[in-house]
C-alpha cells in the first residue's frame, strides 16, 4: 500500500501530485491512499480522479484509490487565507491518522508531503520535523538520508541548533548510523556492498587538535569499530572535499555530522532531483527533498521532479 500525506496546504503539493498522476493515480490494481482535507483538495483543483472518499482505515480494503479525508473541518477557501494554525492543523491531521493504522501491514510505504515545521509546532505539533515523527510512530531510531542521482548523504544528527551539535556527537551514534545506512542503502537502494565514508566536524578534520579533537577522539573511534563490523567504511575525512569525491563515485554514502554540512552540498548539486528517505524503520517514509513552497502556490511554476523520484522510489519498494 502506498499512503500520501498532504502535508501543508498553502503549498505546491496538490499541483504536482496532480501532474505526476499517471505513478500513483491510475493503477486500479494497487492500493492508494491520499490523506488530507478533502475539501482544500477540490479547491486546490478540479482534475478528474475517481477517488473512493473514506474516513477511516477500516474502510480501505482491496485495490483502489482512495481519499482518507483527515480533517473535514477545514474550509475550502483559497488555503492563503487560512491561518498558520489552520495550516498546521490540516498537515498535522493527516500525519496523526497514521497512527490508528492497522498494525499488520506488511508492505508500506508513505510518502509525505511537505509541512511548514513552524506552522505545524502552532498546531501542536512536537517533533522537530517529520522524520522525527516517523521514529516515534514506528518505534525504532532511523535515519534521514537525502539521495540525489549521484550523490546520497545522510545525518548523524537531524534538525538541531548548531551550538549543540558537538556535545550531541558520540562514537556510538556514529557507529549506529553508519550501521542505518548501510542497511538502508541494501534494503531501499538495492546496493549490495555499500561504500561509506563519514565526514569530519572540524575545519581539516581539526588538524591534530588544532581546531577541535572530536575528529580524533570520537569519530576515528567509530569508524574503526563500525569496519570491525564488517562496514566498507572511511574516515573521517575532510567536509571540503568529502562531498565531491563522493559525488564523482568513489562512495555510496556520506555520513555528514549535522543538517547543513550534509544538505549544502547534496542541494547544491541536486536541488530538484533529489528525495528524502527516512531508513532503518519498518516500512519506507520518503518525501520531496524541499519545502511547501508557499510562495509558488497557485502559480503552476513548481518543478515537479522531486515528487516524481520520490513517488518512483515508493514504487520501486514495494515492487509496482
Amino acid at each position: 500500500m502506498l499512503i500520501i500525506t498532504l502535508g501543508d496546504p498553502l503549498s505546491v503539493s496538490v499541483e504536482c501530485l496532480v501532474r505526476e498522476k499517471n505513478l500513483w493515480a491510475e493503477d486500479s490494481t494497487r492500493t492508494t491512499v491520499v490523506v488530507g482535507s478533502r475539501a482544500q483538495w477540490r479547491e486546490q483543483t478540479s482534475a478528474p480522479i475517481n477517488f473512493k472518499e473514506v474516513k477511516q482505515w477500516s474502510a480501505v480494503h482491496g485495490p483502489g484509490l482512495y481519499f482518507y479525508d483527515s480533517s473535514p473541518d477545514c474550509p475550502a477557501v483559497d488555503p492563503r487565507k487560512l491561518t498558520e494554525e489552520q495550516r498546521g492543523q490540516v498537515a498535522f491531521a493527516a500525519l496523526s491518522t497514521l497512527r490508528s493504522l492497522p498494525p499488520d501491514q506488511k508492505s508500506l510505504a508513505v510518502m509525505t508531503c511537505p509541512i511548514d515545521k513552524y506552522c505545524c509546532a502552532k498546531a501542536g505539533f512536537r517533533f522537530p520535523g517529520q522524520t522525527e515523527f516517523f521514529e516515534d510512530l514506528w518505534g525504532a531510531q532511523g535515519i534521514m538520508i537525502l539521495a540525489g542521482t549521484k550523490l546520497r548523504v545522510a545525518l548523524a544528527t537531524n534538525h538541531l541548533a548548531l551550538r549543540d551539535v558537538p556535545s550531541a556527537i558520540r562514537s556510538e551514534l556514529i557507529v549506529q548510523k553508519a550501521r542505518l545506512l548501510h542497511a538502508s542503502l541494501q534494503r531501499i537502494f538495492g546496493l549490495a556492498q555499500p561504500r561509506l565514508a563519514v565526514a569530519g566536524l572540524n575545519p581539516h578534520c581539526g588538524d591534530g587538535g588544532l581546531f577541535g579533537d572530536e575528529d580524533t577522539r570520537i569519530i576515528a573511534p567509530a569508524v574503526a569499530e563500525a569496519k570491525r563490523l564488517g562496514l566498507d567504511i572511511v574516515g573521517p575525512l575532510p567536509a571540503d572535499t568529502i562531498f565531491f569525491r563522493a559525488y564523482s563515485g568513489a562512495f555510496d554514502g556520506v555520513l555528514a555530522m549535522y543538517h547543513d554540512q550534509g544538505l549544502g552540498p547534496l542541494k547544491s548539486l541536486h536541488f530538484y532531483d533529489a528525495i528524502n528517505v527516512t531508513g532503518g524503520l519498518a516500512h519506507l517514509r520518503l518525501s520531496p527533498d524541499h519545502g511547501p513552497a508557499a510562495e509558488l502556490y497557485s502559480r503552476n511554476e513548481a518543478r515537479s521532479d522531486s515528487f516524481r523520484l520520490a513517488l518512483q522510489q515508493a514504487r520501486h519498494y514495494l515492487g509496482w
